[in-house]
């Protein structure tokens, strides 16, 4: 089960590289407000396949148990978990800026279409995206790509907040020797 769990975090790990990519590419940069990030999580939807990768880290870097309990607390009304203090980080206020889910990533490089087409961003970007229109990418067209990796992980979209506790679940349920730690679940 493994060697499934580190394939589809290879998959979705190359659809995040080229993201970052396209960002580079785009060359619109966050004012660092983080005001995305201290929302409250019900407003930030993401997947359980979305933190694969991010949960295997946590084991790889023996911060899984940490994180598996911290995880068991939060709640939709908490912001993200993974925002950290800005004096912490400077590239993003995100603790583990290379590991975050795909709605991150899609925010400011992406649209959706609708009636009309809606750049997916801050107000602070919104009009500098609006003039490179033809650079961003159709959001749908990740989220797509996604199910194709794996459907059933990717299909049920979750406060950000959920989709981390439920991927380090998932993840620590068929990747460590005894299964997560006995820690007990949130209800």
């Amino acid at each position: 089960m493994l060697q499934r769990l580190v394939s589809i975090a290879s998959h979705v790990l190359s659809i995040y590289e080229e993201l970052e990519l396209l960002h580079e590419k785009l060359q619109v940069n966050c004012n660092g407000c983080r005001r995305c990030c201290e929302t409250e999580a019900y407003n930030i939807e993401a997947t359980i396949l979305e933190f694969i990768p991010l949960a295997l880290h946590l084991i790889e870097t023996n911060q899984f148990d940490f994180w598996f309990e911290k995880a068991q607390h939060l709640t939709p009304a908490d912001r993200c978990a993974l925002l950290v203090d800005e004096s912490i980080k400077a590239e993003g206020g995100c603790l583990f800026h290379s590991y975050r889910p795909l709605v991150c990533r899609l925010f400011s490089a992406s649209y959706l279409k609708r009636k009309n087409i809606e750049i997916l961003s801050c107000s602070f970007l919104k009009e500098s995206l609006s003039q490179k229109l033809d650079q961003l990418v159709d959001a749908q067209h990740y989220f797509d790509r996604l199910y194709d990796i794996d459907f059933y992980l990717a299909t049920t979209k979750y406060d950000i907040n959920t989709a981390f506790r439920k991927a380090l679940e998932y993840v620590g349920m068929r990747a460590l020797p005894t299964g997560y730690p006995s820690i007990p679940l949130a209800s």
